[in-house]
């Protein structure tokens, strides 16, 4: 074997050994209602902080570019977020989100008005989140519902936190 033949052996086995490494499925992640922080209520209506966990069940970071959702409580449309500051989920771990937003009574049910003085709130959320893997930005829709713990708060946050799943 000539010493460029050695060569191009070489390379090839080196490629190939990385392209084995380069994980050959995207898992998208998951997003769920961690909270709702309520942080102040009015005649016109009020604002709050989502607490959104986004978990990356993948063998690799991504990073968050983009996170819209709409947001109903009792069936009632209290409102749209687009948060468009970038976020980091780590491999195997959970990022948790603050998304502000405001919202006004105006069509607004008595039972969802009702419902944010529980202390637990029934919900649906639907949107996107825009992430960028080591293959390329992807988009990701999801829709959640369930009950989330509602409570109260005189400072606004907009921090974002990496808690352990």
């Amino acid at each position: 074997m000539t010493p460029r033949q050695l060569v191009l052996s070489l390379t090839a086995a080196l490629a190939l050994a990385a392209c084995a490494s380069i994980p050959r499925t995207f898992l998208d992640p998951e997003v769920e209602l961690r909270e709702v922080t309520v942080r102040g209520l009015g005649i016109t209506g009020g604002s709050m902080d989502l607490l959104v966990d986004v978990y990356n069940p993948n063998g690799f970071d991504i990073r968050g570019t983009k996170l819209e959702l709409g947001f109903d409580v009792e069936g009632s449309h209290l409102g749209e977020i687009t948060y468009d500051d970038e976020y980091r989920v780590d491999r195997g771990d959970t990022t948790t989100v603050v998304l502000p937003m405001r919202f006004n009574w105006a069509g607004v049910s008595a039972a969802a008005r009702a419902a944010l003085g529980y202390g637990d709130i029934p919900y649906k959320m639907r949107g996107q989140a825009t992430v960028r893997t080591p293959f390329g930005d992807r988009v990701i829709a999801f829709t959640r519902e369930g009950r989330a713990p509602i409570t109260r708060s005189g400072a606004a946050s907009t921090s974002t936190q990496n808690p352990s799943r």
